[in-house]
């Protein structure tokens, strides 16, 4: 009875840990197929309220079960130099802005490659945990009880999907790592 104790002691730490240094990503909810989608030309939207706004380091994974190290990745996507909001994102809420990001053409190319090399092994999307983990910071005191944030994935021509969805600022801030956010300079 011991062993066993013990050995789910372990267990629970690992995934512990795992979680500190992940933090929680989240899946975008709709109708992404993460294996035939161009994943890598998603524009990723944060949508904060005033007084909020994105800080280094955000992270968005990309992970196959069972896959080797090219079919786990953790890429920090950039700012997205684009010229204008994509048409199918709708306007922000009133006082709220859009923050948006994509990839750098090399971690485009890990994704691709991540997604041919598990279709080769016949993986399916089922198979595929992608998510985002944002990283904030802030322009004051925030009502972290109040505000919400939403993070969106757009692809062109398709309705945009949630990685999150008006969720707490509160909640957000329970994740490992997420404790405090630096001020947003």
């Amino acid at each position: 009875m011991a062993v066993f104790r013990w050995m789910a002691a372990i267990g629970a730490a690992c995934i512990l840990a795992a979680c500190s240094t992940l933090g929680m990503p989240t899946a975008p909810s709709g109708s992404l197929d993460p294996l035939r989608d161009d994943v890598a030309g998603l524009l990723i939207a944060f949508d904060l309220p005033r007084g909020l706004g994105p800080a280094a380091g955000s992270l968005f994974t990309f992970d196959v079960a069972n896959g080797g190290p090219g079919e786990h990745l953790r890429l920090t996507p950039l700012q997205a130099n684009i010229d204008e909001v994509p048409v199918n994102l709708p306007p922000p809420g009133i006082d709220r802005a859009y923050y948006l990001f994509a990839f750098s053409e090399a971690d485009r190319f890990a994704i691709r490659s991540a997604q041919a090399s598990a279709q080769a092994r016949g993986a399916t999307a089922s198979n595929v945990t992608i998510g985002v983990v944002p990283k904030l910071c802030t322009a004051g005191v925030p009502d972290a009880n109040y505000m919400t944030v939403s993070v969106l994935a757009v692809l062109p021509g398709r309705s945009p999907m949630h990685f999150i969805d008006r969720q707490a600022l509160s909640v957000l801030l329970q994740q490992p790592g997420s404790t405090q956010m630096p001020p947003c300079v």
